[in-house]
This record gives C-alpha cells, structure tokens and sequence, in this order.
C-alpha cells in the first residue's frame, strides 16, 4: 500500500509505473514570467543605485504645472508682520510665565495644607489626651 497526501492506493505487482506517475501529478505547475516594470520616479529615488536629483526637475516648470490650490507667495510689509510675531511672541511668554508663577503657587498652597492638616492631627491628640485625664474628675477635684 502507497499513501500519498492522505488518499491509499493499492499497489500490485502488476500495476504499471507509469499508471502511479499519472495518478500522482505535478506539484508545481510552470508559468512564464511577466513583464518586468518601467521604472518610475520613486523607484528612481528610493532604489536602482544613485542619481543626482536636480532640484528644477522636481519642482520647476519642467515637472508640470502647479496646482491652483497650492499656495502662492504674496511678499507684504515685513515691518508690521514682525510686530505682529513679537507681541505674538510676548503674549506667549507672558502666558508661559504666568502658568509657572500659578504652578509655583499651587505647589505652596499644597505644602501649607499638608502642614496644616499635620498640626491640626497633633492638636487633636493633644486634645484627646486633655480630655482622658480629665474625664473621671469633677470640678471641685480640678
């Protein structure tokens, strides 16, 4: 008996060989191989050795027209946009520094809390103690 890929064949002594090739048939099957691809910008750029990239023929006018929603350069008065930026710039600081003095005073306020809540433990006993001692004593005995 043959077992091949799960199914049992019977093999006789009078059974001929090229009946078993037949019954087995082929694993791998041959296909031509396709075409091999153009090669284009990215593989240009990311593989097939180095190339130099000049940069009139990524984004000149070589390359295409541009695309009407892309953003055009309009040069405006510098002196007002920098004035612009700075108090932008100084408005900013001024947060940032405002946001450290209100960290720094939170930070105290936690630390006085903390201390205050410790004195007010410590007075408690104090006063839990007074009141044991004097708890069985009537005001005459005092």
């Amino acid at each position: 008996m043959l077992s091949i890929w799960g199914h049992q064949l019977f093999v006789n002594g009078d059974t001929d060989h090229a009946e078993l090739t037949e019954m087995m048939g082929d694993l791998f099957i041959g296909h031509d191989m396709p075409e091999p691809p153009k090669e284009g910008f990215f593989k240009g750029l990311f593989g097939g050795g180095s190339r130099s990239l000049d940069r009139e023929e990524l984004f000149g006018e070589s390359s295409g027209r541009a695309s009407r929603t892309v953003a055009k350069h309009i040069p405006g008065p510098n002196d007002a946009i920098r004035e612009r930026v700075s108090s932008a710039t100084g408005e900013v600081n001024m947060a940032h520094q405002m946001v450290v003095e209100r960290g720094e005073k939170l930070s105290q306020l936690e630390d006085r809390t903390a201390r205050m809540m410790s004195e007010a433990e410590n007075f408690s006993q104090g006063a839990h103690g007074l009141m044991l001692k004097y708890k069985d004593k009537k005001w005459y005995q005092l």
